[in-house]
């Protein structure tokens, strides 16, 4: 077969040279169970034609709203298997964004876990076009209760179909939906192949929730291209991540840089839990393992090698963070402790990677070069080379979903304008310095847009308008969301003239608490401020946002 152009044919391949490898791995307690690649192809061919049998069609679009679960891996290969276009869904939205989305995508099935169902059910309200719903809920895969037929004969798919439509956000009716095709999908996966040398004896922690791009291209479809396996995560919880990694034999981690926050911090206070002996003994080691790395001598792989076992990690070779900024301090930590942390950079709209670190040559603070067949340039640089970060390649997106002025903004004669600004040293690697674009990045990794929450806050009489900015978390890295409120003297001095008492800070608390219960916690606001003068703006009534980056 050649090289796997779309997601079924990558599946197919694998199943043909690995057939009986474990693909997906999860476990119970201590007992950890596998499923084949064989397995899971049969299973999906089974699913794909059950839903063809019940009407689906060639690029219908299917949504799937789920928490993480083997059932989620099987329904999106088995949408794209009937030719059909996943669009996935945040299981922390709120029931209003899932609507939202529901409809602006024009979806008319809808497959669903029980625990969201339920959800849905309860808030007393159909959703908007969806014409069936399936649940993927089961005792065991076998027991999958989604329609399945064998021998249904599968359509032949175009590299070019969607494959995809991963949408930012639902709350304002103005989300974007970025639209990605199998050959986006499929040339993501070879890059990444080609710049990290994976086997079929390499394992995969799939940790980070499957609707975002890194994890589902990383964790689910990078370990198609070499017959590894995919562990998935029993919970976030700290002890159930250090269990998984340890009896499923994890070797590699593709995480956000809060993940690794948390293994650091545990780490360190294991270290000042223990014994006066121990702990004297980390330090001097740690110590060593940093002299040693000046001189570029990894020695932490022999000095802690006892301690990676302990802490039931040895079994990882590489660790890969994305999604926000990572701190050289955690890269620093990870390497004198003789691991190998490397950055990548990507965004939805590219599949997601563009670049990423070399295992064997991680430059700390950089997001590595530019992956095999991704061009990357710096648009308009200034004196130091700091301009916008611009790419092209087969992993580019197709466009935003029925926004061709959108999309128009961001590609140019074949170029992605990202909106983020770096430069490239002497050996091609990136370094990002900043956002040209709006969009702030939480510690977590998650993308939030300010305006779709200044939106909210606005349709408040109470409010004139506000200014939703990042601001540096006081602990670990990425952003919170801090809001700048503008009141409506007009409507404030009515109120009043009508003999109505008005206390401002409560009646903006008020508004805040209650828009900050309808979203997941990523995207609350933390703080907030009223200010007295309105924002200044351009021409075009467009608030001058980079005024006031820097005013909390």
């Amino acid at each position: 077969m050649s090289t796997p152009q779309t997601i079924p044919e990558l599946l197919e391949h694998a199943a043909a040279l690995w057939q009986d490898r474990p693909y997906l791995v999860s476990r119970t307690g201590n007992v950890v169970s596998c499923r084949s690649y064989g397995q899971v192809l049969e299973l999906v061919q089974q699913v794909a034609g059950g839903l063809i049998e019940q009407g689906v069609r060639p690029q219908d679009r299917i949504a799937l709203l789920s928490e993480n679960r083997a059932e989620w891996v099987i329904v999106y290969f088995s949408i794209l298997a009937a030719g059909a276009v996943v669009i996935p869904l945040d299981a922390l939205m709120s029931l209003s964004e899932v609507r939202n989305i529901i409809k602006e995508s024009g979806a008319r099935t809808l497959i669903v876990s029980q625990k969201l169902q339920t959800a849905l059910n309860e808030s007393g309200s159909s959703i908007e076009g969806i014409e069936r719903t399936f649940l993927l809920d089961a005792t065991a895969l076998e027991n999958l209760s989604l329609p399945r037929k064998a021998g249904v004969a599968l359509p032949k798919i175009d590299p070019d179909n969607v494959a995809v439509i991963i949408f930012t956000s639902g709350t304002t009716g103005h989300s974007k939906g970025v639209v990605l095709t199998h050959n986006n999908l499929c040339s993501n996966v070879e890059g990444i192949r080609s710049t990290i040398h994976t086997s079929q004896h390499d394992n995969f922690f799939m940790l980070l929730p499957l609707n975002h791009t890194f994890s589902s291209t990383v964790s689910m479809l990078c370990p198609l291209a070499c017959g590894a396996s995919v562990t998935l995560a029993t919970s976030y919880k700290s002890r159930d991540i250090l269990d998984d990694i340890r009896l499923c034999g994890v070797t590699l981690l593709p995480g956000v840089p809060q993940v690794y926050e948390n293994i650091m911090a545990g780490i360190k206070r294991a270290v000042a839990e223990a014994g006066l002996a121990k702990r004297v003994l980390f330090n001097f080691l740690y110590f060593l393992s940093s002299i040693y790395e000046r001189f570029g001598i990894p020695a932490g792989r022999l000095l802690f090698r006892s301690l990676r076992k302990k802490a039931g990690l040895d079994s990882l070779w590489l660790m890969i963070s994305g999604g926000a900024a990572l701190r050289t301090d955690l890269n620093h930590f990870f390497a004198r402790l003789g691991f190998t942390l490397i950055q990548g950079y990507g965004l939805t709209e590219t599949s997601p990677v563009l670049s990423v670190n070399l295992p064997h040559c991680n430059r700390i603070g950089s997001v590595g070069p530019a992956l095999k067949g991704v061009e990357i340039k710096i648009a308009n640089p200034d004196k130091t080379g700091i301009g916008e970060i611009c790419a092209r390649g087969p992993n580019v997106m197709q466009g935003y979903f029925e926004n061709p002025e959108a999309t128009a903004e961001v590609l140019k004669e074949g170029w992605f304008y990202t909106g983020d600004a770096g430069y490239l040293d002497r050996h091609s690697y990136l370094y990002i310095t900043g956002r040209l674009k709006n969009v702030i990045i939480t510690g977590a990794g998650k993308n939030v847009y300010p305006e779709e929450i200044e939106s909210r806050l606005n349709a408040s009489p109470f409010i004139l308008e506000s200014l939703v900015l990042g601001v540096e978390r006081k602990r670990g890295t990425g952003e919170e969301l801090y809001a700048l409120v503008v009141p409506d003297k007009i409507y404030v001095e009515g109120e009043q003239a009508a003999g109505k008492a008005v206390d401002l800070q409560n009646e903006i608390k008020r508004v805040v608490d209650e828009y900050n219960s309808s979203v997941p916690q990523y995207r609350q606001i933390r703080q907030w401020q009223l200010r007295e003068e309105e924002f200044t703006k351009t021409s075009s009534r467009k608030i001058k946002r980079f005024l006031y980056k820097n005013s909390v």
